[in-house]
């Protein structure tokens, strides 16, 4: 090999040792019980998930039940986890997780079908830390209170109830509105098409 070839091949090696140690060193600063959720994530990548409603109130019963639910994991990162959530034919949301400032951000991504960002998108929250291996949740946000004011107090969860459960929700305390997705971790289905704006 070429002296000039020798010198890119051990700069792209640093490279990616770089960037390999930085996403360690984000992960190994997490309290153990975040780093245990963030790996049980990483499980869901590459995967998907049928879902059903498992318990909802009246506000979001139209929305979900009786709808085709389906968790896919498009991509695990280093320090960033996207998870599309798909409702029938709608491919509009994400789940993006984030490894940010020692703990565990989940923000809302919301896309129309020609891949642009909609107006109420990015809201969400940081996990407080340190939260359970099995189950984290995420308060809103100083953004989330900003573009949706009546929902300043939502709080949204992510439970491993077992090998075999996956629980998504939110909880609305004001208003007394809440819903749980319930997905089943034992029967993969083939994934679907890619969310809208990740084609």
């Amino acid at each position: 090999m070429s002296r000039c070839g020798t010198l890119c091949f051990s700069l792209l090696f640093c490279l990616i040792a770089g960037s390999a140690q930085a996403g360690s060193e984000a992960l190994d600063r997490l309290e153990p019980e975040q780093q245990a959720f963030w790996q049980k994530l990483e499980g869901l990548c590459g995967k998907a998930y049928s879902g059903q409603v498992d318990d909802v109130t009246e506000y979001y019963r139209d929305a979900l039940v009786g709808r085709e639910v389906v968790a896919h994991g498009v991509s695990c990162e280093d320090e960033r986890i996207h998870v599309a959530l798909h409702v029938d034919g709608d491919r509009s949301r994400n789940w993006i997780l984030t490894l940010v400032d020692g703990t565990i951000r989940l923000k809302h991504d919301h896309r129309h079908r020609d891949g642009t960002e909609e107006d109420i998108s990015q809201y969400g929250g940081d996990a407080p830390v340190p939260g359970l291996p099995e189950r984290q949740i995420f308060p809103a946000d100083a953004h989330t209170a900003d573009i949706l004011p009546q929902r300043a107090d939502n709080f949204w969860f992510m439970h491993f109830v077992d090998e075999h459960t996956f629980h998504y929700g939110v909880h609305w305390p004001k208003h007394g509105h809440s819903v749980r997705l319930a997905f089943d971790l034992s029967r993969p289905v083939e994934p679907p098409l890619l969310p809208w704006g990740y084609e």
